[in-house]
């Protein structure tokens, strides 16, 4: 099971995804992609964390998180990465 989610950003996209993929590669996990679409890979204490992106228009970015502990409520993951993506 899949959970989706859309982002609102204020900032150049390419921007706003260089920032966000510091933040997850500086904490372990991985993030590959472009301005277009990519996908990403974290971990929390209870397992990894898996999702993609994908960009909607030129403020919005949808993210869809493919894998995820059970243990763990989608929206708890749901609040960090918009964390992520509302740096600035």
């Amino acid at each position: 099971m899949s959970h989706a989610f859309t982002v609102q950003i204020t900032d150049k996209i390419t921007s706003v995804l260089k920032k966000v993929e510091e933040e997850i590669t500086g904490s372990g996990g991985s993030f590959k992609g472009d301005s277009e679409k990519g996908f990403f890979d974290g971990k929390s204490m209870l397992g990894p964390i898996r999702g993609e992106y994908c960009s909607v228009s030129g403020n919005e970015i949808r993210i869809t998180i493919t894998h995820k502990p059970f243990l763990v409520p989608y929206h708890v993951i749901e609040s960090e990465i918009k964390r992520y993506f509302l740096i600035t």
